[in-house]
């Protein structure tokens, strides 16, 4: 009985030794922690707006002469060179958007007509039975670009391809003497005078040669009604038709902004300003105001010297956009508050710097933008200041990237 007490003993002794050699205390894992990294700046949103314009804005003028081809009754197999007469074109017209714009077009064309197979074939009094007449048409088109409607915006692109339609009046007259005398001999042929409405649609490619000029390749597809050629069908109700052909130009007029372009302005906002547009539309204003009282109360009179306000072109460009007219807004207040002071408006160029070519007198083009905008827009009389400009000069202040600082205004003793 001793010896089992003594046994149990030394197991209540040894075993809670034993177990505490194989359980190892260890420590508990520490979470890992994430790994830093630097916050990341916002990211900036580029917005693309169209600039205001106003009703002067974007008008174009189309001159056009090509070839146009007779398509009505008997002219079928006729020699080609028998079924075409000279034509000419001139239209006015007003880009309404990027890819929409409207024109007036009035046109000249020599059209040809031919009699009848069987009139010839029964008749000598006929000859050759070619006659010839004029055609006087007024449209109005609408013009739809295909490029930019369907392709992302680039200004810098070279080819615009647009469909029209249009719809107007055609004028015949001018036939020739011996229609007269073929009707006396019973030929169905009328020479008198005829006023028709017209249909037409076609296509007009562009190619851009410069910023105010386009060559132009355009055919047009004509429907009238089937008297316009003397010859009237049997049926009551028929149509003749014509193609027009021809190469031309177009002028693209001035816009207030100085250009001849419809062009987008880029601006940036930080994203988180861009909840709604009306918050955007608040704290820009007030963020404008803000900087423009600020600006204004800088400037000090001080003949010999430049103002500290100064105008602001992006590479190649001439007119004074949104921004740069609220500082032509503080050149124009500073004069109104200060009758003693004249200003002598320098325009420059960035050709000393090889990013811009003197070729495009975009000196002289910015500072007359300059001087027309502050005596349109800010009622400043002509009398106050002077224009200068020069291609070849260097700019009072240096380039900030692709922005120039094209014209400055020294005060001068009045």
């Amino acid at each position: 009985m001793r010896r089992f007490c003594l046994m149990l003993l030394s197991l209540f002794i040894v075993f809670p030794a034993f177990a505490q050699q194989q359980k190892k205390w260890k420590a508990p894992k520490r979470p890992k922690r994430p790994k830093w990294e630097a916050p990341k700046p916002k990211s900036v949103e580029y917005i693309d707006v169209w600039r205001p314009y106003v009703f002067s804005d974007n008008w174009f003028l189309d001159f056009q002469g090509g070839v146009s081809v007779s398509m009505a009754e008997n002219m079928s197999g006729h020699a080609l060179g028998k079924i075409c007469g000279p034509m000419f074109d001139f239209s006015v017209g007003k880009q309404f958007s990027n890819s929409w714009s409207t024109r007036l077009s009035i046109g000249y064309k020599e059209q040809k007509g031919w009699a009848s197979k069987q009139a010839l074939a029964g008749s000598v009094l006929l000859e050759d039975g070619d006659y010839s007449f004029r055609v006087v048409s007024f449209y109005i088109d609408e013009m739809l670009s295909l490029t930019r409607l369907l392709l992302p915006y680039d200004e810098k692109r070279p080819f615009d391809l647009q469909l029209f339609a249009g719809v107007g009046l055609n004028y015949s007259c001018g036939f020739d003497d011996k229609v007269d005398r073929w009707k006396r001999y019973g030929y169905p042929v009328d020479g008198t005078d005829f006023i028709n409405f017209a249909f037409r649609g076609g296509v007009q490619c562009l190619y851009k040669v410069s910023n105010i000029t386009d060559l132009t390749l355009q055919g047009a597809f004509n429907m009238v009604n089937d008297n316009y050629n003397g010859v009237k069908h049997s049926s009551k109700f028929a149509f003749d038709s014509y193609l027009d052909v021809s190469l031309g130009i177009r002028i693209h007029l001035g816009d207030h902004y100085g250009d001849s372009r419809y062009y987008k302005v880029r601006r940036w906002e930080a994203s988180s300003l861009r909840a709604s547009d009306s918050k955007v539309a608040v704290l820009l204003e007030e963020e404008k105001e803000t900087e423009y009282r600020m600006r204004e109360s800088r400037e000090t009179v001080a003949f010999g010297e430049l103002m500290k306000t100064h105008i602001s072109f992006y590479v190649d460009r001439t007119f004074v956009n949104d921004y740069q007219m609220e500082n032509l807004r503080i050149v124009a207040d500073f004069l109104k508050k200060n009758p003693q002071v004249n200003l002598v408006v320098k325009g420059y160029c960035g050709a000393s710097k090889k990013t811009e070519s003197p070729d495009m007198h975009l000196a002289e083009k910015r500072v007359r933008s300059v001087g027309r905008a502050l005596t349109r827009y800010f009622d400043v009389d002509p009398s106050r200041f002077e224009l200068w400009f020069d291609e070849n000069a260097d700019a009072p202040y240096p380039m900030k990237g692709e922005w120039i600082d094209g014209v400055v205004f020294l005060m001068v003793e009045k």
